[in-house]
């Protein structure tokens, strides 16, 4: 009995380990999930606050632009791009004559017309392309070359916006006797009229 008696004390001490040890290993599973689960949530609002401060950034960026945009400046800028426009017909005779008075400077007699063909459409809204036509005669006997690239440089540099479709030079081989020029010239569109 007494065999009997420490075989039961050891079963009951074995018994008693392998049980604390299945409860060692309960205990350290549980701790392992819930370790495994914080972990997880962690991570999740790790990315929900890198996502936020991405989403800052991107904002802070947005407003930086807009601010450099300035808004403000907006109007400035329109009124400036305006004085490179043509008001009217009227203020298009006037740079006309303009340009005339130009050319007597090199002896150069200018003649002008608006051209009702070839109406290209304006690249931009609000402005309309006025297509014309410049003759520049040379008064005098020498060869007007010189004089005629000095008017090509005073029309370029005239203020309005202008696009050189064309131009001609005509003359007898020895001297150049005439420069045409096809240009457009861009109006402010509410106060252009179909030609």
């Amino acid at each position: 009995m007494k065999g009997f008696q420490s075989l039961e004390l050891l079963n009951s001490r074995k018994l008693k380990g392998m049980g604390m040890g299945f409860l060692l290993i309960g205990i350290l599973a549980i701790l392992g999930l819930v370790s495994v689960d914080k972990l997880l949530t962690i991570q999740k609002r790790q990315s929900q606050i890198q996502d936020t401060i991405g989403l800052e950034r991107k904002m802070s960026q947005l407003r930086s632009h807009y601010l450099q945009a300035n808004p403000d400046a907006l109007r400035t800028d329109l009124q400036e791009a305006e004085k490179f426009l043509i008001q009217n017909f009227t203020h298009l005779a006037q740079w006309a004559q303009e340009l005339q008075e130009k050319g007597k400077q090199w002896n150069l007699l200018m003649q002008y017309r608006i051209v009702n063909t070839d109406r290209t459409a304006s690249p931009i809204q609000g402005v309309t392309l006025v297509p014309l036509e410049i003759q520049v005669q040379s008064q005098g006997t020498q060869s007007a070359y010189g004089a005629y690239l000095q008017f090509i440089k005073a029309i370029t540099r005239s203020g309005p916006k202008i696009d050189i479709r064309n131009m001609t030079v005509t003359g007898d081989g020895q001297k150049a006797t005439q420069l045409t020029i096809g240009l457009s010239v861009w109006m402010k569109a509410s106060d252009s009229v179909e030609l």
